[in-house]
């Protein structure tokens, strides 16, 4: 029926300031940047029921809009890039709801006391690495306050499909909403820090283009991270095209 619960989600996410006008760049004119960030965010999701009750990880590369191509304006996050580490989620999020998924390999994260480490490569080059402290627990308020209007994050992606063959243009070209709800039991504010490690067009030439354009963008501030754990349902039942 389009909902797909997730009994076991770890999340992690790094958001700096970078700048405006070169993220402006990156994202459709259909859209408004509300903050001028770029938020790193590590998942691994475990007892994923349409999986088998299986598991993956990703890493999403986001930042904070607004739809305006509506009389209704809708807020949200736009991907920028989202990778995972399995194909089947890869293949049903892309094609179906737009997100802009592709593969990498994504350890577990690694975690001594408050240190918490993740690392993304690809064929054995590792091109982002993640680098967290869990500075104090979220308090009840805090948690009950993630968890207001389903914990919803309102995830919006440009679906993109070119013609076949050697025609330039696209088949298909549109806005996607596709939201996710969340249900946090338990978390931590983080500091942390990001750093990225470009790789040569020889090295990964499907995605080297991709990383050294998210690596050019500067770092401002880092802005206080956060380590959650709860719940996720995936709203396939509400995703839909914005054209």
């Amino acid at each position: 029926g389009g909902l797909c619960p997730y009994d076991d989600v770890t999340s992690m996410a790094i958001p700096y300031l970078t700048d405006r006008e070169a993220l402006r760049q990156l994202i459709p004119e259909e859209f408004e940047i509300t903050q001028p960030l770029l938020v790193i965010n590590y998942q691994k999701r475990n007892a994923v029921r349409w999986m088998g009750v299986s598991q993956y990880s990703l890493v999403t590369v986001s930042t904070p809009v607004r739809y305006i191509d509506t009389p209704d304006p809708i807020d949200g996050v736009f991907h920028h890039v989202l990778w995972e580490d399995k194909t089947a989620p890869i293949l049903g999020g892309r094609e179906e709801a737009g997100m802009p998924k592709v593969f990498a390999d994504i350890p577990e994260y690694r975690r001594i006391d408050s240190d918490i480490s993740i690392n993304l490569s690809h064929e054995g080059r590792t091109f982002l690495e993640m680098e967290l402290v869990m500075d104090r627990e979220y308090t009840p308020d805090e948690i009950a306050l993630m968890n207001e209007n389903h914990g919803r994050v309102v995830q919006l992606g440009w679906r993109y499909i070119p013609k076949i063959g050697p025609i330039p243009g696209a088949a298909l070209s549109e806005a996607t909403y596709y939201p996710v709800d969340n249900e946090y039991s338990s978390g931590c504010e983080c500091s942390g820090t990001i750093a990225w490690t470009r790789p040569t067009f020889q090295q990964h030439p499907m995605q080297a283009g991709i990383i050294a354009t998210l690596a050019d963008l500067p770092v401002r501030e880092y802005l206080p991270g956060s380590f959650r754990k709860g719940k996720s349902w995936m709203r396939m039942d509400l995703a839909r095209s914005l054209a």
